[in-house]
């Protein structure tokens, strides 16, 4: 750019010179011209006018010449300066549009610097946001991917309950249905034990109406001889005929381990009782039993376990007396 002013600011110049040149070739050939023509005229005419020109009007010639030398020459001055002053005024016009040149030169190479500042922040200004859309990207991808772990092993936590929750429930369908199989086979045995009870009870019952029949001719037989002895058992001290409390707790406990024993599950009872109420013969075999109050079921376990127990003989007969018809607050022994 500075070089196309340059050979545009020299053309200028030299178009300018030449011109002022050809304008002062052109005056000054018209005042030679001029003078040339003026100068011959006057030479004929002092030829032939020589003898009647005086000395006033060679006066009067000698000073127009003059004048007209001296017009000449300032014309030629006047020239001078106004090509002089031309070309100073051109040269400051010139000096003018080249400061002017420069300075749209450095106002452009200003702008384009500011141009180029600005490209170089836009383009920083780029790269930070592509930089920060990475970061968010990256961040979004990260949290994305961590969510997505989140839910697998949440997924998988469920999936593990639910095995558990269907492992429990086929357990606890298993011990059920093994529950209800031993139930039903408890029931079968309870049921075969309560037909051989009863049938046993019915043994009983015939066993027990012959030793009644037999304790009451032994009844009468030993009345007989109380009547003979005169009622000499009288004398005997009340303590020895009484049974102690020790020995009546113990008769129970023996009757409730009985009865314990005939038991296959005594946890299923735990914390449960039943208050039953037994009568039996003197050789400790039964006679009747009822529930008096308690669990009902319990109470139904218990009269058929009672039935197959083998209950414990009376150790004599003042305890059986005192046993004979015994209630009991049954509780299965764990």
């Amino acid at each position: 750019m500075p070089k196309k002013i340059n050979s545009r600011f020299s053309l200028a110049l030299i178009t300018s010179i030449i011109l002022h040149v050809g304008v002062i070739a052109v005056l000054g050939y018209s005042a030679w011209h001029y003078a040339s023509t003026d100068s011959g005229n006057n030479v004929q005419s002092k030829s032939i006018d020589a003898i009647m020109v005086d000395s006033n009007i060679m006066s009067e010639q000698y000073q127009r010449q003059l004048q007209h030398k001296l017009t000449s020459q300032q014309v030629k001055q006047q020239q001078q300066e106004q090509i002089e002053k031309q070309a100073q005024e051109l040269q400051q016009k010139q000096l003018a549009e080249q400061q002017r040149l420069k300075t749209l030169e450095k106002e452009r190479l200003l702008a384009v610097e500011k141009q180029k500042q600005q490209a170089e922040q836009a383009k920083i200004a780029l790269e930070e946001q592509q930089k920060q859309a990475l970061i968010a990207q990256q961040k979004s991808e990260q949290e994305a991917q961590l969510r997505a772990q989140a839910e697998l092993k949440e997924q998988q936590r469920l999936d593990i309950q639910r095995k558990q929750a269907e492992l429990a429930t086929q357990k606890a369908l298993a011990e059920a249905e093994q529950a209800k199989q031993e139930a039903e086979k408890q029931k079968q045995i309870l049921e075969q034990q309560r037909l051989n009870a009863e049938k046993e009870k019915q043994e009983k019952i015939k066993a027990a109406q012959d030793a009644k029949k037999k304790v009451a001719e032994e009844q009468q037989k030993q009345q007989a001889v109380d009547d003979i002895l005169g009622g000499l058992t009288s004398n005997v001290p009340k303590s020895q005929q009484s049974v102690s409390s020790a020995d009546s707790d113990q008769f129970k406990s023996q009757v409730n381990n009985a009865i314990s024993n005939k038991f296959i599950n005594p946890k299923l009872y735990s914390g449960k009782n039943c208050v039953l109420n037994i009568e039996i013969f003197s050789d400790g075999s039964l006679l009747r039993v009822t529930a008096e109050s308690g669990d009902p079921v319990l109470c139904r376990e218990a009269i058929s376990a009672t039935k197959l127990a083998k209950l414990p003989k009376p150790k004599n007969d003042q305890l059986y007396q005192k046993m004979k018809n015994l209630t009991i607050d049954f509780r299965p022994k764990q």
